[in-house]
C-alpha cells in the first residue's frame, strides 16, 4: 500500500506543479479532442512561448491571457493531405483560407505535379514565412518532364534510372513521397512497370504512394486495381486521391470502397481522400 500512494503521488506531482504555474495563455472550459482517438473531454490548455505545456484542470492556474472556449471545440490543427499551394505561397504566405478553417499543415506535390528540387523549395518556403507547415511529395509528371519532356515514350533504363535518381534525391531533402497524376500528360504515357520502379525509389525512404488514378469513369475499377498493386509491388503505403466516379459507374461507390477494404484486410495500407462538393477543377 506505501508503495501505491507512492507511485500515485509521483503521478499526481506533475499535475500539481502544473496548477500553481503561470501561463503566458490559458485555453479555458473547451471540449478537447486530442487527436489520439480518444472521446472528447471538457479541460483546459496552458502556453507557455507558444508552446503548449500542460492539459487538464487548471482551474487555479493564472496565465497572462485567457481564452474562454465554452462552447467550442479545442483541437491540434488539422492536415489537409491534398493541397495544390505551388505558386500561391508567395500570394498569400499567411495561408488565411487554410488557418481560418483550422489547417495548420498542408501536404503539396499532389497529382504528379511538384517541384523537382525539393531543397531549393523548401529554402524558398522558408525565406517567405510561411504561417502553415508545409510537405511534399515528389511528382512523377515532373520527373518524367525533367528527364523525357513531354514525349509519349517509354524511358530505357538509363532514362529509367535519371527519374529514380531524382525520385531518391528529393526523398533524401524531405519528400514524404511520391504522386502520380495518370490522367495527366505526360503521366498518361507511363505504362505500370514504370510507376513502380520510381515509387520503389521513393519506398526506401519510407515515402507514401499516393494518386490521382489513371481513370474515375468507365475504367475506374481497373485504376484502383493498378494503384493498389503499385503499393503491394513497391512495398508502400497506398493513398487514392479523390475517390470519386464519372457518370458511367455512379452508384458504385460501395464497391469501389470494398476494393480498398479487400486490400486493407489483406495487410496493405490503403487510404482515400475525397472533397465533399459536387465540384470539380483541373488542366485542360
Amino acid at each position: 500500500m506505501q508503495r501505491f500512494t507512492f507511485l500515485l503521488a509521483f503521478f499526481l506531482l506533475p499535475l500539481t506543479l502544473s496548477a500553481q504555474q503561470r501561463y503566458d495563455m490559458i485555453i479555458r472550459n473547451g471540449k478537447i479532442i486530442d487527436g489520439a482517438g480518444n472521446p472528447w473531454f471538457y479541460g483546459d490548455v496552458g502556453i507557455i512561448k507558444n508552446k503548449i505545456a500542460a492539459i487538464g484542470d487548471l482551474s487555479e492556474a493564472k496565465a497572462v491571457k485567457e481564452i474562454n472556449a465554452s462552447g467550442l471545440i479545442v483541437a491540434p490543427g488539422f492536415i489537409d493531405v491534398h493541397t495544390h499551394i505551388e505558386g500561391d505561397e508567395k500570394k498569400t504566405p499567411t495561408a488565411d483560407n487554410f488557418i481560418y478553417d483550422g489547417v495548420t499543415t498542408v501536404i503539396t506535390g499532389n497529382c504528379g505535379s511538384s517541384e523537382v528540387d525539393i531543397k531549393k523549395y523548401f529554402n524558398y518556403l522558408d525565406s517567405i514565412k510561411l504561417s502553415v507547415n508545409v510537405a511534399t511529395l515528389i511528382g512523377h509528371n515532373d520527373v518524367r518532364k525533367a528527364v523525357l519532356g513531354e514525349a509519349a515514350v517509354t524511358p530505357d533504363a538509363a532514362q529509367l534510372k535519371r527519374m529514380q535518381d531524382i525520385v531518391e534525391q528529393a526523398m533524401r531533402d524531405g519528400a514524404v513521397g511520391f504522386s502520380t497524376g495518370l490522367i495527366y500528360t505526360p503521366g498518361i504515357y507511363s505504362k505500370t512497370a514504370e510507376v513502380i520502379a520510381l515509387a520503389k525509389a521513393a519506398a526506401k525512404y519510407h515515402g507514401v504512394y499516393t494518386s490521382h488514378m489513371r481513370n474515375e469513369s468507365d475504367k475506374v475499377f481497373e485504376a484502383i486495381d493498378e494503384a493498389i498493386n503499385i503499393g503491394r509491388q513497391a512495398h508502400m503505403p497506398v493513398e487514392i486521391s479523390h475517390f470519386k466516379v464519372g457518370k458511367p459507374n455512379w452508384n458504385r461507390s460501395a464497391e469501389m470502397i470494398a476494393k480498398v477494404e479487400q486490400a486493407r484486410a489483406d495487410g496493405l495500407d490503403v487510404t482515400v481522400d475525397q472533397y465533399p462538393y459536387t465540384a470539380s477543377s483541373t488542366t485542360l
